[in-house]
């Protein structure tokens, strides 16, 4: 990336300048060394943003600084403002590529325009781009500088010095060790300290938090005491006052009549107000007048009751006749009762019935395999007692026979004279073959198995008579179901019609209906008794208002007023039986309320009494039991009081430690010290393990071939010269010097040949001929690189202008 264009204005140090660079080697002259710093100073801020404070002000409180450059296939224009802002100066800038639109170009915000630009970093454009010769041009000064050089590849960077700076910082944090232990100490006390006051802190507020509890409860023990005390008082107050509810509610009633007064006399002055009727002839007439309005009450109420046993009917009779149930005989329920009552009972047979079947069913297989095993005996069938007894009788002579001596001396002789034929063997022979007959071998057989016989002959016979009782029940089924069907239909109509589940709910409604048609005929009844009453009193009324006609014709009043008259004094008769009424209550309470007060205060009672509702549920409570409980209260007071006292004592008498924030600064003060300490000592040990990787990797990397560099380099400016010869003066260490710092830039860069190389020097000896070869060195540079050679000394400017060199100068 080659430079093309450097501009300035209004910035001091660098000063209005305005710089195109052509292709070849430039020879920058610059009026001094300020000049010359600025600059190299101005490139590090611009493109790797490289602060420099208190070096760098604006004239006119603005400045700009502008570099142009162009690649092979791009051009970029860089600007940087400078502008005051409050006391200090702020910056911006911006890279616009020239290419096209000229759009800018946006970077993030960790991307330096040095590494969009020469895709290296800020060491490699130290070390790569910017060379400044020593300002001391001495030779053990750039020995110095060359031995630096070749140990780790910076000049300003001395490896020995650095190890002895390291070796002196690890001696003097050896040296603190001792003191650093007391630290440690210290801190540790410290620590302790601050443990132990934390733990008291946390103990004290423990017990603080406890002190307010006992404090809390202590107070709501009083409260409940001091209650229990008022509301024992309160107890035995209502039980001396037993009459105090009846006291209270004459009193509420003696209120509501006070009222009650008021507001009638309030409508007698209105209604005397409004008419012509003399208060004096209403007073006259005060008997007549509360006679008449009596009645008069007494027509209105019959009226409103008549109207309202109306009303009552009238709804009663459409209820009725909106019933499902009208139109019903009156013994529906018994007919609906016993249908229910038939239909459970037939049901319940049949369920029975259900298991005869069953049983039925398991009979006649019973039966069945009964017969089979009676016909396994069928043969036994013929035998009878006769038999039984004949073969019993032939087995008793056979037995006899063979136990006799006459029978056993015959046998041998008949067996001995006629070839073993004997009395006693025809007999046996005989009955077995009887016995073959029935399937058995001797008596005891026959006679076991007649025995089965008759057993299971009775066996079948007791089978065959439950069956027959089974078949018989079962023929009633069918009946059954008959009288279940039909009840169930009656009932489900009846159901259906009154739009209910089942008979209780059924019987329910028919209840109801019931009371209303009782409640109906009650209700005709009152009403026929009202209206008769209501005839007599109308009589009564009647007959009244005409004593007040005959009356009023007495004092005078004209025929035509006595209409209006005695409407006004009808109305105000009214209220006159009112207030009477009123008034005759009110004497009635008052009488009772005084009576039942006496020489007590009622104020006074109800101050102490109410609310009674509270106080009455408290007489609930037994007096043992209000006893035991404020006791109790009290025995726990005491322990509360006890305890608090305990509690206020521990916190006076607790010991005193520094306040947790001293005893943290104190211990963050030390902590600092050790922790800086700790963290010296380390960082000198990393320093040490770091420099030496770093050195040994440097000279891994590099060493060998900075050495071969330099010798390149240097045999390019020593061409003139037998190297072997040289002594080690100044111009020998000045070309040491060149040779490794360049042989530093070129390793650094390595084939980066696109960025421009900025070399500085101030004024040169002409008698120098080590110049001469540095300048023959960048002329031929210049043919692969961008050269600009900075100066101060105006006498070079003028032997390079013809030479091959563009100079520029500042001005």
């Amino acid at each position: 990336m080659r430079i093309e264009r450097l501009k300035s204005s209004g910035l001091t140090g660098l000063g209005d300048v305005d710089w195109t660079f052509p292709v070849g080697p430039v020879l920058l002259l610059c009026e001094g060394g300020c000049q010359q710093r600025m600059l190299s100073k101005l490139l590090l801020e611009l493109f790797y943003d490289q602060k420099i404070a208190r070096t760098l002000k604006a004239e006119n409180n603005q400045g700009l600084f502008e570099v142009w450059m162009a690649g092979e296939n791009t051009r970029f224009h860089i600007s940087r403002d400078f502008f005051q802002k409050g006391n200090q100066i702020a910056q911006s800038s911006t890279l616009v590529t020239e290419e096209g639109s000229g759009q800018n170009v946006s970077l993030p915000e960790t991307l330096t325009l040095g590494d969009y630009l020469f895709q290296f970093d800020l060491r490699a454009f130290r070390q790569g781009v910017v060379v400044d010769w020593p300002d001391k041009n001495e030779r053990d000064h750039l020995n110095q500088l060359v031995k630096n050089l070749r140990q780790g590849g910076d000049e300003r960077l001395s490896l020995i010095k650095v190890r002895a700076s390291l070796a002196g910082a690890q001696k003097k944090v050896s040296e603190q060790k001792e003191s650093m232990a007391l630290v440690k100490v210290e801190y540790d006390a410290l620590r302790r300290e601050w443990e132990a006051a934390h733990r008291h802190q946390d103990e004290e507020r423990l017990l603080l938090i406890e002190l307010k509890n006992l404090q809390e409860n202590e107070a709501i023990l009083s409260e409940r005491i001091a209650s229990a005390i008022i509301i024992q008082e309160r107890i035995v107050l209502l039980t001396q006052n037993p009459d105090y509810r009846e006291l209270r509610q004459l009193q509420g009633e003696l209120t509501q009549l006070e009222e009650r007064i008021r507001a009638v006399e309030s409508k007698l002055a209105t209604l005397t107000s409004e008419s012509a009727v003399d208060w004096t002839m209403i007073e006259n007439l005060r008997e007549e007048c509360l006679e008449w309005a009596s009645l008069q009450e007494q027509v209105e109420g019959s009226a409103v009751e008549a109207q309202m046993r109306v009303v009552e009917i009238t709804e009663l009779k459409s209820s009725l006749q909106a019933s499902r149930y009208d139109g019903l005989s009156k013994d529906e329920d018994q007919r609906l009762r016993r249908a229910e009552e038939e239909r459970a009972r037939a049901q319940e047979e049949l369920n029975k019935l259900m298991n005869t079947k069953d049983e039925l069913e398991s009979t006649q297989q019973i039966y069945s395999e009964e017969i089979a095993r009676l016909q396994d005996f069928a043969d036994m069938a013929a035998v009878t007692e006769a038999d039984e007894v004949k073969l019993a009788q032939r087995e008793k002579h056979l037995k006899q026979w063979q136990s006799s001596i006459i029978g056993s001396s015959l046998d041998r002789t008949l067996q001995k004279h006629f070839s073993g034929t004997c009395i006693g063997g025809k007999l046996t022979s005989r009955l077995g073959q009887y016995y073959e007959g029935y399937h058995a071998s001797n008596y005891e057989e026959f006679t076991s198995r007649l025995k089965e016989f008759r057993d299971q002959q009775k066996l079948v016979e007791r089978v065959q008579i439950q069956l027959e009782r089974l078949q018989q029940q079962t023929t009633r089924e069918e009946r059954l179901r008959r009288i279940v069907h039909s009840r169930t239909e009656l009932l489900i109509q009846a159901f259906l019609a009154a739009k209910v589940a089942d008979f209780p709910a059924w019987l329910n409604g028919w209840e109801v209906y019931q009371r209303k048609r009782h409640q109906l005929a009650l209700k005709i009844d009152e009403l026929q008794f009202l209206m008769e009453q209501s005839s007599l009193e109308e009589e009564k009324l009647q007959a009244c208002a005409e004593q007040l006609r005959e009356k009023l014709g007495n004092w005078d009043t004209p025929a035509t007023d006595r209409d209006e008259v005695l409407a006004a004094v009808f109305k105000v008769a009214s209220q006159l039986r009112a207030k009477d009424e009123a008034e005759r209550e009110f004497a009635a309470y008052s009488q009772r309320f005084n009576d039942l007060l006496g020489d007590r205060n009622m104020e006074r009672l109800a101050k102490d009494l109410e609310p009674l509702a509270d106080l009455e549920r408290e007489t609930l409570v037994s007096d043992d039991e209000r006893l035991t409980e404020l006791t109790a209260w009290q025995k726990e007071l005491l322990e509360t009081s006890k305890q608090r006292a305990g509690v206020e004592q521990s916190l006076l008498n607790s010991q005193k430690f520094q306040s947790l924030t001293a005893l943290e600064k104190k211990i963050e003060t030390v902590k600092r010290q050790w922790i800086a300490y700790e963290d010296l000592n380390r960082a000198i040990d990393d320093a040490q393990a770091l420099l030496e990787i770093s050195w040994q990797e440097w000279q891994a990397k590099f060493g060998k071939a900075l050495n071969i560099e330099m010798k390149w380099i240097l045999a390019k400016i020593s061409s003139s010269i037998d190297q072997e010869s040289i002594q080690r003066d100044l111009t020998e260490a000045q070309r040491d010097y060149f040779a490794y710092r360049m042989a530093v830039a070129q390793l650094t860069l390595g084939s980066n040949t696109e960025a421009p190389l900025f070399f500085s020097v101030g004024n040169i000896d002409e008698g120098e001929g080590f110049w001469v070869d540095v300048i023959a060195y960048f002329r031929k540079l210049s043919l692969s690189r961008q050269m600009i050679f900075i100066t101060t000394d105006p006498k070079l400017g003028e032997k390079l202008s013809g030479v091959g060199w563009c100079v520029l100068n500042s001005i």
